[in-house]
């Protein structure tokens, strides 16, 4: 089982995110990702989480969305996470703006890991205490924290 505060450091986290757009969020995102030498083709990336999004988008409400791609351009699963403070329309299916998000790359190795992932933040984010702690979190050390604590219990 992959902990997400274990997938994470402080690097993969932006708690201010600069992006207006559900495009924008997925390019900030995804440059954290090659930042770090985890992706190696922005661009491709991009295009694969942009086409995830046509088919349903990945806002599963309570201001939380997932975007998440399968691809080649990774060797193994990468997680980046993000805070928007002023929240971003990401056609979620509650119709509220997101604030908190969760990008997810994996390749097709990784596809349980992966799953198992996904459920995992899905899990967590149900829980409005923790939604309310990760918005007051200032920075990346604060956040993991929070992710540790959540996930240790």
């Amino acid at each position: 089982m992959e902990f997400i505060y274990k997938l994470l450091n402080e690097n993969l986290i932006k708690t201010d995110l600069n992006a207006k757009t559900k495009d924008d969020v997925l390019i900030e995102l995804a440059q954290v990702l090659v930042d770090n030498n985890l992706v190696e083709d922005k661009n491709l990336l991009v295009e694969k989480l942009k086409e995830r999004e046509a088919i349903e988008t990945t806002g599963i409400g309570h201001n939380i969305a997932i975007p998440h791609a399968r691809t080649e351009t990774v060797s193994g699963l990468a997680l980046a996470f993000g805070i928007s403070r002023d929240g971003i329309d990401f056609k979620s299916f509650d119709s509220k703006p997101v604030h908190i998000f969760f990008l997810i790359v994996s390749n097709e190795e990784n596809k349980n890991k992966y799953i198992q992932l996904l459920a995992r933040i899905s899990r967590i984010c149900r829980k409005e205490s923790f939604r309310e702690k990760i918005l007051k979190a200032e920075t990346a050390k604060d956040v993991l924290k929070i992710f540790q604590q959540e996930e240790t219990v």
